[in-house]
């Protein structure tokens, strides 16, 4: 008998839940996987809701022209700069250096877009964050775009660099990244978002996310892509991630 929404949103939270319990991660969700954004959002959800988490912001990915996807942060793995972050178990975590914002006030739906320019007015801080990555998935590589956000798109923890003075002088499309781990130089360049400018992402995020019931709320954290590739470390190594114009972010991993 094929499941219902309401059972695959339920099985498939549950074998997520099992993976960042201490399980094996899973090859994927089999008749349990989402069948659209939707479905992936409500998976999302009752993760959080399992794991006694509530929404903090989230990570977004819209790039123009294709299909968007997006995550749930979860409040207790925001953290401030310079941190401390036990990774479970022994195995490789994937950084990422990024630029995120954090909201003054609510966008709601209001029967018509936000505009680029009511966004940023909406943003309360611009700083540099580097974000925390760990599939549940044995092969992140291998599972379709819903799947991937039923798992948060791996996220795992976002760390976050102070505000920064001016920013909206700033061009947030071309800045000079930096990462380094245990002293050793990742990346170094100067250059855009593979995802496009920062601000536009946000926009249209702030717009899509009205289509599942959800909104950008005051005090969130939206983070907006990488500007470094996933890079993997192993456990114990320490990072330094951020850019010449917005600051450093730190995290020992």
């Amino acid at each position: 008998m094929t499941m219902t929404a309401e059972a695959r949103i339920s099985r498939a939270a549950e074998m997520l839940l099992g993976v960042r319990r201490g399980g094996a991660p899973i090859a994927g969700l089999g008749e349990a996987a989402p069948r659209d954004e939707a479905e992936a959002w409500a998976i999302q959800k009752a993760v959080l809701a399992g794991l006694g988490g509530r929404i903090g912001g989230y990570k977004c990915a819209t790039p123009e022209g294709k299909p968007p996807s997006g995550a749930l942060l979860d409040a207790a793995g925001i953290l401030r700069s310079p941190a401390r972050w036990r990774a479970p178990g022994d195995g490789q975590v994937g950084i990422e250096t990024e630029v995120a914002f954090r909201m003054a006030r609510d966008l709601p739906d209001r029967g018509r877009p936000w505009t680029r320019e009511e966004v940023v007015e909406a943003v309360a801080g611009c700083f540099p964050a580097i974000e925390l990555v760990i599939s549940r998935y044995a092969d992140m590589k291998t599972v379709p775009l819903d799947s991937s956000m039923a798992d948060n798109v791996a996220h795992a923890a976002l760390i976050c660099g102070a505000d920064v003075p001016g920013w909206r002088e700033m061009d947030l499309n071309m800045l000079s990244v930096r990462q380094v781990a245990d002293g050793q130089v990742q990346v170094e360049r100067r250059g855009s978002n593979p995802a496009g400018d920062p601000l536009a992402s946000l926009t249209r995020f702030a717009n899509h996310l009205h289509r599942f019931g959800l909104k950008l709320e005051a005090g969130q954290v939206v983070t907006t892509g990488s500007w470094t590739g996933l890079i993997f470390v192993p456990a114990g190594t320490k990072v330094v991630g951020g850019y010449a114009e917005l600051g450093e972010v730190t995290v020992e991993v």
